[in-house]
């Protein structure tokens, strides 16, 4: 409390804060892809996956009830296992649609079905570096606001005053478009990575997107003709 005091946290959170409906969204997103997903490509069973993430984003939603007004590390900590579960289920994908389509074990599967996982993993890779991005930056949406922590991202607003005030902080959308752009244009179109972390966070995500680009939605593209 004190420290929200000090750096008048409760003021600028009315104006500034990310709503926690956002993050959210964002793992529904992720739910409904994997709904999608065959389940040969998962490494346990859909629903029970899906139930233990329905679970947590729950249990995200009660500790988060009143917004950031305060820092949480119960929050924070959550918010990582969640996001860190969502993570290893597309590592797992990704790996065992590389195996399946590399290793000729798609016997059971036509060229639409490994296009339309490849689809869901590229799509899911996007959700899943905006929720890292988003609980990453400057130690979590909390401390951003209560400016505790040094910036992991640099956005125009934050550098251009004509742009925004002082009070202005990025939410979610704005690390949806620096995911989508940084798997499409393997670079961020106008944020600027400024930590290491960052640079190796955006870095694997290149990395991945490429991987599901060129070598999996080509070869599911060459089992399709």
């Amino acid at each position: 409390m004190k420290i929200a005091q000090k750096f008048g946290v409760r003021k600028v959170f009315r104006r500034t804060h990310d709503p926690i409906w956002h993050l959210q969204l964002g793992i529904l997103a992720v739910i409904g892809l994997q709904l999608l997903t065959n389940d040969s490509f998962l490494p346990y069973n859909k629903f029970v996956i899906m139930g233990f993430e329905l679970a947590l984003l729950v249990v995200l939603g009660v500790l988060t009830s009143e917004g950031y007004s305060s820092v949480s590390r119960l929050r924070r900590t959550v918010a990582i296992i969640l996001i860190a579960i969502v993570t290893a289920i597309n590592i797992f994908s990704l790996v065992f649609l590389i195996r399946a389509l590399f290793m000729q074990d798609i016997t059971h599967l036509a060229g639409e079905q490994l296009l339309i996982n490849a689809v869901t993993i590229y799509i899911t890779n996007i959700f899943m570096f905006t929720l890292w991005y988003w609980e990453m930056d400057g130690g979590g949406p909390d401390r951003r606001v209560a400016r505790l922590k040094k910036r992991d991202f640099v956005f125009p607003q934050m550098i251009h005053s004509r742009l925004a005030d002082d009070t202005w902080q990025p939410g979610f959308v704005d690390y949806l478009y620096l995911s989508t752009t940084n798997v499409t244009n393997f670079a961020s179109a106008d944020t600027i990575p400024v930590s290491h972390r960052a640079k190796l966070l955006m870095m694997t995500q290149a990395i991945a997107a490429l991987l599901t680009v060129v070598l999996v939605a080509a070869r599911a593209i060459g089992i399709l003709q």
